[in-house]
């Protein structure tokens, strides 16, 4: 048996009834796919480019252990490949409810905890849903992964073997070292140590604000969550006019998607009776060179922010200007890396604490929000365009909502992953994403 690291570690041990932590991909064609090719696909672009598919957690055989990786001696690809035709019109309300279906079904930990859904009757073409949990890798990992079944080369996910010091002891290694390297540098030239000071300070001040964040308030956002959930993406938005909204603004495309989503949480905080002049928000913050190939171990290497959202009533241009300082004065904290290790501590703790921590983390938040630049052009699944990608985040504890901002082939889309118990109309709430872009785009561009 292989241990698990610490985080990978504290992510197998997130999940509860109300909050799978598995994370989810769909991709779909406007052709049918030859679904043996991309079952061969899946064979040799994941299973032997990453061994870790064939492994299923198992418990630590001490106390206060860790849980570890082991091969699964009686696997099967069949049963990780599933198919399904959609019933029906087979139109995009068809796929969004076989997804809901599957958010919260959990996958046996008695083998490899990840499916591949091959899916028929979606249109003219077809849909493939690629669900895995967690502790495998995070969602930016899974995505480079899936990407580069898209490829005959490694352009998306390339791979190499583990090094000795990877995971969560290289990054404290190498964090160790840049901090000794600074501190030469500034033994050499005296004027760095003023610069490192006032970065020390405005990194202590940011965690010291960090430490006293209150719980967040009982919203339409906030509140008792289920079993049950609802997806939802929008239609592509070009990216050539949210660049140009931020470039008119002059601020960043991130800049633009985060108002929009503020704005969209604030109309919809209203009209529920329960309007609040921000929210806060969970943002993943990858920590793997994304210039580099993966480790064959894959795993979690990210770390969080915690974002205040403008959701109050002002001028969208306004709010896109208040997004942007929100967002500046996080570049450069410590915040990401320091959260990072927090889960490495947070995972070799017993399971109560880590379940204490996790309800104490997310009740500050109400929803976990990720952005992912995806290709630039047309990518094909099996020899077959792909039409459409979009995926979904989980979230811990009682967060009821994750919205996922995908790019792809020129357009970006916004996908909702809503508690059907907390949001019960989230095509409202995808529709006001949609509004509250346009309205921005109407307010800054001629």
């Amino acid at each position: 048996m292989r241990a698990m690291s610490p985080v990978d570690h504290a992510w197998y041990r997130m999940d509860s009834p109300e909050n799978l932590m598995m994370v989810h991909a769909l991709m779909w064609t406007d052709e049918p796919l030859d679904w043996d090719v991309v079952r061969s696909d899946v064979a040799q672009g994941m299973l032997d480019r990453f061994p870790k598919f064939r492994e299923h957690p198992v418990a630590a055989g001490v106390p206060l252990g860790r849980a570890g990786w082991e091969v699964d001696q009686d696997f099967d690809l069949d049963r990780h490949v599933v198919f399904h035709t959609l019933a029906g019109q087979g139109d995009r309300r068809a796929l969004e409810e076989y997804v809901a279906s599957q958010i919260p079904d959990p996958i046996d930990p008695a083998h490899p905890m990840w499916q591949v859904h091959c899916i028929d009757g979606f249109g003219s073409g077809s849909a493939v849903l690629f669900r895995m949990h967690h502790s495998i890798a995070d969602g930016i990992t899974l995505t480079r992964v899936l990407l580069s079944l898209t490829s005959t080369d490694d352009t998306h996910a390339g791979f190499v073997e583990a090094k000795s010091a990877s995971g969560p002891v290289g990054l404290a290694v190498e964090l160790s070292r840049s901090a000794a390297s600074e501190g030469i540098r500034a033994l050499r030239h005296p004027s760095r140590v003023v610069d490192a000071t006032t970065a020390a300070v405005r990194g202590t001040r940011r965690l010291l604000h960090l430490a006293t964040i209150p719980q967040k308030p009982r919203s339409a956002l906030a509140g008792g969550v289920g079993c049950a959930k609802d997806v939802r993406w929008t239609d592509p938005w070009p990216l050539a006019d949210v660049k140009a909204v931020s470039r008119a603004a002059g601020v960043t495309i991130n800049d633009v998607l985060l108002s929009s989503l503020a704005d969209a949480l604030g109309r919809y905080l209203a009209e529920e009776g329960t309007p609040l002049e921000s929210v806060r928000v969970m943002v993943p913050v990858n920590l793997r060179p994304l210039d580099q190939p993966l480790t064959a171990d894959l795993g979690n290497v990210f770390g969080e922010y915690i974002v205040t959202l403008p959701t109050g009533e002002m001028a969208p241009h306004e709010r896109l200007a208040r997004m942007h300082d929100i967002v500046a004065e996080l570049k450069g904290s410590p915040e990401a890396v320091v959260a990072y290790l927090t889960l490495v501590a947070i995972g070799v703790l017993p399971g109560p604490i880590e379940d204490l921590s996790t309800r104490v983390f997310s009740g500050k938040v109400v929803a976990t929000v990720s952005n992912v630049p995806g290709p630039r052009a047309t990518v094909h699944l099996a020899g077959t365009a792909v039409a459409g990608i979009i995926g979904w985040v989980p979230g811990a504890s009682d967060v009821g909502l994750g919205v996922s901002m995908f790019s792809y082939d020129g357009g970006v889309r916004v996908g909702l992953l809503t508690d059907a118990t907390l949001i019960a109309d989230p095509d409202r709430l995808c529709a006001h994403v949609t509004r509250s872009l346009a309205d921005l785009q109407d307010c800054l561009l001629p």
